[in-house]
Parts: structure tokens; sequence; C-alpha cells
């Protein structure tokens, strides 16, 4: 399905090319100076970028929309929830698997807030008002929300490939391919929620829950020292979104009308 030439086929090229070449800038040089703790700079480039063209294309009120419309908005709570503990679960579940239901071995990899739950939450933020507040609305005024997803998901994806290559904001010991397939189906099941509630809060407490759950819960194979209980987690959430776009197909995978 082609996107007709437009003004947001331009605002999405332009969005998605300087997102990923300031990303790529700042992870490069925090590679050369040899400090991190730089990189975490990279995680402001889509809503720094999105404020910015936003101010540019369609002024205050459109910087409006984007960071208080989209946000202060009536959610049903069954959303607000479902954001919450939707990838929280999938990954207990997929832990309790691996431990063959074995509940006294069920337990957290740390305990401490702080500082891991401002950066996790500040990652939310910095990246969610353009991933969805920007980006995913100008996708949907072309297509459907699934083939948005994919497309946003590829981008995100790849937005992360600096960061991969200098071992910084993504999981250690995992291929890049796999990290991918977790960004491009945690977009479908992101996008969901958001095309119901055309809400970024919605997206952000998502954000946050999930990097919660792989921060706190034994998942990741830095944590485990095995893909195993990844892979079943990807598992579930695959059958999950199959069976969601599948019996919301026609909102989800609806012919758009152009």
């Amino acid at each position: 399905m082609k996107i007709n030439s437009s003004i947001e086929k331009k605002e999405i090229i332009i969005f998605s090319v300087i997102v990923i070449a300031l990303s790529s800038l700042i992870c490069f040089i925090s590679y050369k100076l040899d400090n991190s703790n730089l990189s975490i700079l990279a995680v402001f480039t889509p809503s720094l970028v999105a404020l910015v063209l936003t101010a540019i294309t369609k002024g205050k009120k459109g910087v409006l929309e984007l960071f208080v419309k989209q946000t202060v908005k009536k959610t049903a709570f069954k959303w607000l929830l479902l954001s919450v503990i939707g990838i929280p679960v999938l990954v207990s579940l997929a832990i309790l698997t691996s431990l063959s239901f074995d509940i006294s071995k069920f337990g957290l990899r740390t305990t401490q807030l702080l500082p891991q739950i401002v950066v996790i939450v500040l990652i939310a933020i910095g990246e969610e008002y353009g991933w969805r507040g920007f980006l995913l609305p100008r996708l949907m005024k072309k297509l459907n929300v699934f083939y948005s997803s994919i497309i946003l998901g590829l981008i995100w994806g790849v937005w992360h490939f600096p960061a991969y290559l200098i071992e910084t904001g993504v999981p250690l010991n995992m291929h890049f391919l796999v990290f991918l397939l977790w960004v491009v189906i945690g977009t479908l099941f992101m996008s969901w929620i958001y095309y119901y509630t055309k809400s970024v809060l919605t997206s952000i407490l998502i954000h946050i829950s999930a990097n919660a759950a792989f921060n706190y819960l034994l998942i990741l194979p830095e944590f485990t020292g095995s893909m195993n209980t990844f892979w079943l987690f990807i598992l579930y959430l695959l059958v999950l979104m199959m069976l969601v776009y599948w019996f919301r197909r026609k909102d989800l995978i609806k012919v758009h009308n152009k």
C-alpha cells in the first residue's frame, strides 16, 4: 500500500530521518568520548523533533494538540488498566511458564526504585510524543493500523540501532533482529490501544510498564543467561496480537479510504 505524496508523507520522512540522524550522532559522540551516559540524550530526540516540526508547521495550536490534548483526555479505565498491566502480565506468564508454574521460584530481579524508575519514565516521555503523538497519527491518515504499526515499528527499531552498536539502551546478549521483532510486535500492541483512545498517555504507560517489567523481572538474557523466557514472551504477545487484529480486523486491518 503506497503513501500518496502529501504533507503527511513529507513530515513522516523528515521526522524519521532527523530522529535517526540525531540518535546516531549522539551515540557516536558518546562512543568517541567513552561516556555511555551521554547516549541517554538520544531518548529525547523523538519528542523534541516532534515539538520542533509541529511548532513550525502548526504553531502553538499544534503543539497544544500534541502535548496536551493527546494526554489530558477522557480515557476508558479498561484501556488505562491494559496499558499498565498488559506487558507485565505477559512477561510474568512467560517467566512462570519457564518455571513450570512453580510460583515459589518467581521473584523480582531487584527492588531498587531509584534511579531506575526516573530513567524509565523519562525514556517513555522522551520517545512517545514523537512515535505515537506525532508519527503514528500521520501514518494512520494514509494507512490502516496494521500497516502503520509495521512501518512505525521498523522505524522505531532502526532508531535503536546506533545504541545497539555501542551496547547501550537495548538489551545485552540479544541479537538485534530479535530486538527488532519485539519492537514491531510491541508497536502493534501500542497502536491497538492508541487507535481506540487517541491518547499518548496510554502509550507512555505501556512504555513505562514494559521497561519496568524488563528491568525488575527475570526476562532478559543478560539476567537469565538464556533467550528461552524472552522467546516465550514474544510468542504470547504475538498470539495475542494475531487474535486482536483478527477479531478487530474491521477496525485495525480495514482498507483505508483515501
